[in-house]
């Protein structure tokens, strides 16, 4: 309990020992003074009881995702719903260090992964307050703000009071950033399929192209019987050749070898990295494109397993996929692998697998699925020399390319304690943020 603290609750027992010393010293002032004091303590106690009820917090966050670098707004409404005014209401909102408020002033929380948005405002009865901030995207994830922390009381201060509010609820994803990579290509291991080939591997007959004479050595099933008996000459049927374009992007999320041993920040953001831009290159190559990953879903009805896809919103899912991993796995990629290739793998998909570790138990998976049609290619991004590969699963060292430089975290701009925050509150103007009140 702080000083402050126990000073609150002795506000009433020092008016009436006031009043009894007034009493005791046959002095009218004196006495007048602590009943006055003991009535209008009685009276800040309860507004201050009150301060905090019906008082309604509220955060409008993008609905859309956004890319690092990007500046969104959000936008803060607090409303004071009841009679009775709020003389001074101090807010101190949650915000991840993956999010910075430019216009906002910031202090230090009480955790390393998040500062506070503190905010020094006063209400009248049935008021609204909006405030406004520009916030930049500074780190991939899905970051959530909140709890928020209310801080109000009576007029005169004498009776603090504070409450929880706005806990975390929507977040806003922040997509990987992705590197170019033009001389990326991906090889296909069907010949018929939906897309049509540059080059003729295989007619598909489902795409008819038209008719032509017929040539010694064509199908006999090729020939339009109907056509050539009404023209009475001897016509085939031609095609466009076709090959199926799938391709899964089988991302690991471990950068060491034994869990025990910890993670590398660095090589788990260039897994991210290159899992993100392969895909993108992918699917600018005409593929449809899947994810399979060990990561854990942050957001209810996020999925890690990702079949390939025509969907528009496709590449999309991917990205929040990656944009929300952790150094967190609760299975070895290669199980997973192994244990969703036959509904999330497409026959004779082309299969990417990016990892920092490239373990044998995944290269042995890597080599089944090889023999069983589909063409794998291994993207190495860890530190050390990469592993040797075999002839059907090659390992590419492609480590350096995705190694993207980290944003710092924003610093704090005010003191560390919330009275200092205060203070310096009232000596330093409102900045920048969009302030306007309104009655409701």
């Amino acid at each position: 309990m702080t000083r402050k603290e126990i000073l609150s609750g002795l506000w009433e027992f020092l008016f009436i020992v006031l009043m009894l010393v007034g009493l005791g010293l046959v002095s009218p002032f004196i006495m007048i003074v602590g009943i006055f004091g003991f009535f209008i303590t009685i009276g800040a106690r309860i507004w201050s009881r009150l301060s905090l009820e019906d008082v309604v917090y509220e955060r409008d966050l993008p609905d859309h995702a956004v890319f690092v670098g990007d500046v969104f707004d959000i936008e803060v409404r607090v409303t004071n719903a009841k009679p009775i005014p709020m003389p001074w209401l101090r807010i101190a909102d949650t915000v991840p260090i993956g999010l910075e408020v430019m216009n906002g002033k910031m202090a230090r929380s009480n955790s390393r992964a998040a500062l506070e948005l503190r905010e020094s405002i006063n209400l009248a009865w049935y008021e609204r307050v909006r405030l406004k901030y520009s916030v930049k995207a500074l780190r991939r994830g899905y970051h959530q703000m909140g709890p928020a922390m209310l801080d109000s009381g009576d007029l005169f201060g004498m009776f603090p009071r504070n409450d929880t509010v706005a806990q975390p609820g929507k977040g806003v994803v922040v997509y990987p950033q992705t590197v170019p990579l033009p001389d990326f290509e991906m090889p296909s291991g069907r010949p018929i399929g939906d897309n049509r080939a540059a080059v003729a591997l295989w007619d598909d007959p489902n795409r008819p192209r038209g008719l032509r004479d017929y040539v010694p050595g064509d199908p006999i099933k090729t020939i339009d019987w109907k056509v050539t008996a009404r023209l009475r000459q001897v016509l085939v049927r031609t095609f466009d050749p076709s090959v199926t374009q799938y391709a899964v992007v089988v991302m690991d999320v471990s950068t060491t070898s034994y869990l025990f041993t910890g993670y590398s920040p660095r090589l788990l953001e260039r897994a991210i990295v290159g899992a993100t831009s392969i895909a993108t290159r992918t699917m600018e190559l005409g593929h449809r494109v899947g994810l399979v990953t060990n990561g854990v879903a942050l957001r209810p009805g996020a999925r890690m397993v990702i079949p390939p896809s025509a969907s528009r919103s496709q590449l999309a899912s991917i990205m929040e996929a990656l944009a929300m991993i952790r150094p967190v796995s609760p299975e070895r990629i290669d199980r997973l692998l192994e244990r969703e290739a036959s509904w999330a793998v497409p026959f004779g998909a082309t299969i990417v697998i990016v990892s920092a570790v490239m373990s044998p138990d995944l290269l042995e998976v890597a080599e089944r699925l090889s023999v069983k049609g589909h063409p794998v290619r291994a993207i190495y991004v860890g530190l050390d020399e990469p592993p040797e590969g075999t002839s059907r699963v090659p390992i590419e060292s492609m480590g350096d390319r995705f190694d993207l430089p980290v944003p710092p975290p924003p610093r704090a701009s005010i003191g560390d304690t919330f009275a200092d925050d205060f203070r310096q509150d009232v000596e330093l103007e409102r900045g920048e943020a969009n302030f306007e009140r309104w009655r409701i």
